[in-house]
């Protein structure tokens, strides 16, 4: 193995998550390192006779996101890797998704970014996240791709919007134009839009289906659905973009155990595999998705379909993926599993393509 590139991962702090995404004010209880540190102990105290239990992975994942800011946390993550190990970081803009203040303004978080990636040129490749809300989101991205060696652009939809939002579409021809490469949130998650959902809302901007829901968080499947980037590759046919976590592993769950009968629900899983197949840069991670290891076959027999094997990414998720298994772990359980070739092939020689542009 010459080379690992991780192209999922996060280091962002509490500074950034809204006042109101937790309720009862856990956010802010949570952002005090002192009482952070204590309940991370109190955690990992629950059960003295394991050292990695539901509570250990708790604390893990307190303890991290409390960390004083993104290069103390991004010194955490490499040190789980080889030491020429590459890592994509994924910024995250949350203050449009109607859940409060955050206490670290935007550009600050990118600013950061922008230091870690002169201290490692060679080991980051920063991707800054795009909100169709922000104003002059145009301009922040040609700023920080030109000016502070971003390599690339990230998109949460589940946030509050359809990835074919027109008021990204500039956005969207830069990164064509250049061969930019976007990721873009693609499974049903937990960090959603917590506004109010209107009359217009509920009727889908395109497709003009009346759209049924039983809470925010189901309703924001809808913006994250994978079908919407068929209606976005119609416009951009040459840009090019990886669906973050394949979906999800629910939806590779439903893959496995649900009937292709006709009338039966299409999984996520079974669109984003045709998408890959009818779209020459379209990419998928499967990062978060392979902390199941009962997915693991079905990732082994896909990697042996030549139109999907050059398009898959390998990627962790970290920091989020600490509430399962440590992020060494996560690695090397799949690459055990894997052959060397193949782990090669979604670790290194994927990445390195996805990651080339103009």
């Amino acid at each position: 193995m010459e080379t690992i590139y991780n192209c999922h991962t996060h280091i962002f702090t509490n500074k950034i998550v809204p006042s109101k995404f937790l309720p009862l004010g856990l956010v802010r209880f949570l952002s005090n390192h002192r009482i952070s540190r204590k309940l991370g102990r109190f955690l990992n105290k629950l059960n003295p006779k394991s050292s990695d239990d539901i509570f250990d992975r708790s604390a893990s994942f307190v303890n991290i996101g409390n960390f004083k800011c993104q290069l103390e946390t991004f010194e955490f993550l490499k040190g789980f890797y080889p030491e020429n190990s590459k890592f994509i970081i994924l910024s995250m803009d949350m203050e449009y998704m109607r859940a409060g203040k955050v206490h670290q303004p935007f550009v600050q978080q990118l600013d950061e970014l922008s230091n870690i990636k002169k201290k490692y040129p060679d080991q980051i490749f920063p991707f800054i996240a795009v909100d169709p809300r922000r104003p002059n989101i145009t301009n922040v991205v040609k700023e920080y791709i030109e000016k502070h060696n971003f390599q690339g652009i990230k998109l949460y939809p589940p946030l509050g919007y359809y990835p074919f939002d027109e008021r990204l579409y500039q956005v969207y021809e830069y990164a064509q134009n250049n061969k930019i490469p976007i990721i873009s949130h693609c499974s049903p998650g937990i960090i959603h839009y917590r506004g109010k959902i209107t009359k217009k809302m509920l009727v889908h901007p395109i497709t003009e289906e009346k759209l049924i829901y039983k809470n925010k968080q189901q309703f924001a499947e809808h913006f994250t659905h994978p079908n919407n980037y068929e209606i976005l590759l119609k416009d951009f046919p040459d840009l090019k973009i990886c669906l973050a976590h394949f979906g999800g592993p629910i939806e590779w769950d439903k893959y496995l155990n649900t009937s292709w009968d006709k009338n039966m629900e299409i999984s996520w899983f079974s669109v984003i595999i045709d998408l890959i197949k009818n779209n020459p840069n379209v990419y998928a991670d499967i990062s978060y998705t392979m902390h199941n290891v009962d997915l693991h076959p079905l990732l082994k027999v896909i990697l042996q379909d030549q139109q999907v094997r050059t398009k898959v990414l390998y990627g962790s998720d970290f920091y989020m993926l600490e509430m399962f298994k440590s992020e060494r772990s996560f690695s090397i359980n799949l690459r055990a599993y894997l052959c060397e070739k193949d782990y090669q092939q979604i670790s290194e020689i994927n990445a390195k393509i996805f990651l080339s542009h103009k």
